[in-house]
């Protein structure tokens, strides 16, 4: 055989192999990284949780969480603005995609627009007494559900409290297992005794950067957030059920 002939051989016996092991590297692929490569970054509307009634005190902090829909990954600088005044606020996470934000300074006083949250609402700043910290949950049980909706199915984890959700609570902290920081929050309304604590149409999550989804089996603890962004306790575990 001459020597071109077998430098081709060789070239195309190179090549298959090459070919093959990049067939296997795909299938090979860990379902993660599969995943995170087919789904989007979700994007996120910067949403004001605390309630604008009255006067807020100018000592207690705002509470911002990010709500699906918009166009941001994380909660962005806010400002407090009236007129040509501008004033920096310190934001300090809770949980991933949650913040409570106070103003740089002391002397703030009167109406202010929050710039950087949505809808550009605005608060009014005073003198004012915080209220206690809320009472940690009673939680009672937590279930899986699949659910069937027109967009098809997706899958809730929801919580049933013994008491209903107080008056003032704004969030709900959720903690996977042994986690001592919070994986992820929901939205809280008070009154109810029940809450959807994570929520996923279709194969890709919609959750802020640090955020977990469930586990598959485990134990699940839960705080509540009220509209100061002060924590409570958390709650004995319960398990996950299926």
């Amino acid at each position: 055989m001459s020597r071109s002939r077998t430098r081709s051989i060789a070239g195309w016996a190179g090549l298959g192999g090459a070919l093959a092991w990049a067939a296997l590297s795909l299938v090979a692929a860990p379902p993660g990284r599969a995943q995170e490569e087919a789904c989007p970054p979700p994007q996120f509307s910067p949403q004001l949780l605390t309630p604008l009634t009255g006067v807020h005190p100018r000592d207690a902090a705002l509470v911002v969480g990010l709500a699906p829909g918009g166009s941001v990954t994380r909660v962005p600088p806010i400002e407090l603005t009236r007129g040509r005044r501008r004033v920096s606020t310190v934001a300090e996470t809770i949980a991933p995609g949650l913040v409570r934000v106070r103003p740089d300074t002391r002397r703030v006083y009167g109406r202010y627009t929050l710039a950087g949250v949505a809808g550009d609402p605005e608060v009014r700043l005073g003198r004012g007494t915080p209220s206690a910290a809320p009472t940690a949950p009673r939680l009672e049980r937590v279930e899986r559900y699949l659910v069937a909706s027109p967009d098809g199915e997706r899958t809730e984890v929801r919580a049933h409290f013994g008491f209903p959700v107080p008056q003032g609570v704004v969030a709900i902290l959720v903690y996977w297992g042994a986690d001592e920081e919070p994986d992820l929050f929901a939205r809280a309304t008070p009154t109810r005794d029940e809450a959807i604590l994570f929520t996923q149409h279709g194969a890709c999550p919609s959750l802020p950067p640090g955020a977990s989804p469930p586990p598959a089996q485990g134990d699940v603890r839960v705080a509540f957030v009220d509209a100061l962004g002060q924590v409570s306790a958390p709650s004995e575990a319960r398990s996950l059920g299926n």
